[in-house]
């Protein structure tokens, strides 16, 4: 199948396409600029000439309607109209009977006969005015008349006074207009230059921070309060969040590393005790152990994948009205066998979102307090102030320091580190937490017990429907 071949217009058309894309911006605004302002000064030329044309055209014509009433009322008069010599444009006067002869006529040799044909006084005496040109000079003539009973009276004014006064103007546009844009294009070209000086300081910024990373680098941000001063307190503000979300990654890769490590470092032990044992090894006991490390290798996996999920969510997956009260009563019943009892003290509350991803909150804090209490764990639902929900945790454990509370959000974060590790949990449960409540657009925080006995109460606030 052959091709088609393209246009020709197209094929006219890459070239110019080629050569602009390849042009600095710089370069592009002030032709872009120096071509609008080539087409006002032109269109601006041709508009002045028009305008001053009919504005002088006016003004004799006006004169020559003066003069021709003045002769005319000499005429209705009934005595012979006397014509003074003419000024001020007016070429001459003739004063014309019905078969075209002259009467009267302004002093001078040249308006003694008509100067224009029967068919063009025709037009005169009709109300028309028109531009003759006189064969015996240069000077070209508007005819006004004006009848006055089978008379009429004819007046020339000399119109080659605009076309002079017209190509002088012409004349000065013609040299004025291409200075003014060749000054346009400087002005252009340097204010284009010094706005784009920021943009490069900006580049050469972006260029070091790429060459040398974000570490305490950031670009230079212009004095002047513009778009481009703008431009880069926004940019930097995003190299904030940039660096702080790598730095969060690195410490997050680095922490799962070395969680990783412990059980992957016990199963190997346990494993190469077996190999060297062989046959003689108690393999059930071994397989009972190695069993423990896959499940908390197994709780830490999938404590990283909800994390991962809830790092690229924006909100909730799914938000559906649900009551609070009866998704804290199922996870009450489904520790009716916990380590230490867990009672409810629930009233109704109805909110809106992720039935699954709420009832993970509420199962991690339960889990949680389970692990640290001494004797019990409450469970509570309440409707707070604000047109909130408030949902609480309250153990009797050993509590957490005033200063080390917010803390316990952080990734990885334990207050003893070899507590939390013998009792199983991965250090991923309450950060959990937080994430799944700021995506429901509601607050997480520990506090003491508000009875002031030891132990530790969880506060979670989620908004009303």
């Amino acid at each position: 199948m052959l091709e088609r071949a393209p246009a020709p217009l197209t094929v006219l058309w890459r070239g110019p396409a080629r050569w602009w894309v390849r042009q600095s911006l710089r370069a592009r605004l002030t032709l872009v600029a120096t071509a609008l302002f080539t087409v006002a000064v032109v269109t601006g030329a041709i508009l002045l000439l028009f305008v001053q044309r009919y504005a002088l055209t006016r003004v004799l014509d006006s004169a020559a309607l003066k003069s021709a009433r003045d002769v005319s009322r000499q005429v209705q008069s009934g005595t012979p109209p006397t014509i003074a010599p003419t000024t001020g444009g007016i070429a001459g006067i003739q004063v014309l009977n019905a078969r075209d002869q002259v009467l009267a006529s302004s002093p001078g040799s040249l308006f003694t006969s008509p100067l224009i044909t029967s068919s063009q006084l025709h037009q005169v005496r009709g109300g028309d005015r028109i531009d003759i040109d006189n064969a015996s000079s240069d000077v070209r003539y508007r005819v006004v008349g004006r009848n006055v009973g089978a008379r009429t009276v004819v007046v020339y004014t000399d119109v080659s006074r605009i076309d002079d006064s017209l190509e002088i103007l012409a004349r000065a546009a013609l040299i004025g207009g291409p200075l003014a844009v060749l000054l346009m294009a400087f002005a252009t070209y340097a204010v284009v230059a010094l706005t784009l000086r920021s943009v490069a300081a900006l580049r050469h910024g972006a260029a070091d921070i790429t060459a040398a990373g974000l570490a305490s680098q950031r670009l230079p941000v212009p004095g002047p309060q513009d778009e481009i001063h703008r431009l880069a307190v926004t940019l930097n503000a995003m190299l904030d969040r940039i660096e702080s979300a790598t730095s969060r990654q690195r410490t997050f890769v680095g922490d799962a590393a070395h969680e990783l490590r412990s059980p992957i470092a016990s199963l190997r032990v346990q494993l190469e005790v077996g190999q060297r044992l062989g046959a003689s090894a108690d393999w059930p006991d071994i397989v009972d152990d190695a069993m423990v490390d896959v499940e908390r290798l197994d709780r830490l996996v999938a404590d990283l994948l909800a994390l991962a999920r809830l790092d690229e969510a924006r909100g909730p997956a799914r938000r559906v009205p649900l009551d609070l009260d009866a998704l804290a009563a199922g996870v009450v019943a489904e520790n009716a066998a916990a380590r230490v009892p867990v009672t409810a003290e629930l009233s109704p509350v109805a909110i809106s979102g992720d039935p699954e991803a709420l009832r993970r909150v509420i199962v991690n804090l339960v889990n949680n307090a389970v692990r640290y209490a001494s004797s019990s764990v409450v469970v509570g639902v309440s409707p707070g102030a604000n047109g909130v929900g408030v949902l609480t945790v309250t153990d009797d454990g050993p509590g957490i320091k005033e200063a080390e509370r917010e803390r316990v959000f952080d990734r990885f974060y334990r207050v003893q580190e070899s507590r939390s590790r013998e009792t199983g949990g991965t250090g991923l449960g309450l950060p959990i937490v937080r994430d799944i409540v700021r995506g429901h657009g509601g607050r997480v925080h520990v506090t003491s017990r508000p009875d002031g006995r030891p132990g530790l109460r969880a506060v979670v606030e989620l908004p009303h429907p």
